[in-house]
């Protein structure tokens, strides 16, 4: 199956206080639906667990023409592009009732060891794909360019948010967001969301969090000596 697609109607548990699709919710339905997609290609949870490997998400880049709403009914449209050495690339097609493609989505996903943490070529895990190509497709993401912060704090990983992988779920990065930014709070949607996952946050760890907001762009990053991750929201 080159294309992968679902309907999906939008629940409480989806939405904030505005009615309108949360971020976290976002990134949940495009990963949950990358994974079923996953099942089919042959390339599995089970499968490649088996090969003591997991799926890494690198670089994520969203553009939005609108959020849907609470009880919308959307379809989500994913397929992959051509593998390159260790890179998966992946894109999304988020379509309303009317057939309109309302959010579009490119990342670049990788397999690494789960021992070892680190990246494995495709060559030698076995998984290469030629890719589709529907037109609806953006550019690929590129880590940020600039940064802006001003605010920090400490955060430390609760296990509520740790995934099978054993680290802090690609997800969850939004609730910290979300929780920050002064956009969200007004019930602003963002336009375009661009993250980078550098290396993992893991279980009952303290990091250092700041984030900032400049010229209607939001930022949030956080880790050790180098960050770990990096997301920039445009409102």
């Amino acid at each position: 199956m080159e294309i992968y697609s679902e309907n999906y109607r939008l629940k409480s548990r989806d939405v904030d206080r505005f009615r309108s699709l949360r971020m976290s919710s976002l990134f949940e339905i495009m990963q949950e639906t990358a994974t079923e997609h996953s099942e089919l290609l042959g390339s599995g949870i089970d499968v490649i667990r088996a090969k003591n490997l997991m799926w890494v998400l690198a670089l994520q880049l969203v553009e939005i023409e609108r959020m849907p709403k609470y009880r919308e009914e959307i379809r989500i449209e994913t397929w992959p592009g051509r593998t390159v050495h260790s890179l998966y690339p992946r894109y999304h097609c988020i379509l309303d009732a009317e057939g309109n493609c309302i959010i579009r989505s490119s990342a670049i996903w990788t397999l690494a060891d789960v021992l070892e943490r680190k990246l494995v070529p495709s060559a030698q895990s076995g998984f290469d794909y030629a890719g589709v190509k529907t037109g609806k497709e953006i550019s690929l993401p590129r880590p940020p360019r600039s940064f802006f912060t001003n605010e920090s704090m400490p955060f430390t990983v609760p296990l509520s948010y740790i995934d099978m992988n054993g680290h802090m779920n690609n997800t969850r990065y939004f609730d910290l967001a979300e929780n920050v930014f002064s956009p969200a709070k007004d019930g602003r949607s963002p336009s375009r969301i661009l993250v980078e996952y550098a290396s993992e946050l893991r279980l009952g760890e303290t990091y250092d969090i700041s984030w900032g907001e400049k010229d209607g762009h939001c930022y949030l990053m956080g880790g050790g000596e180098k960050p770990s991750f990096r997301i920039v929201v445009d409102y």
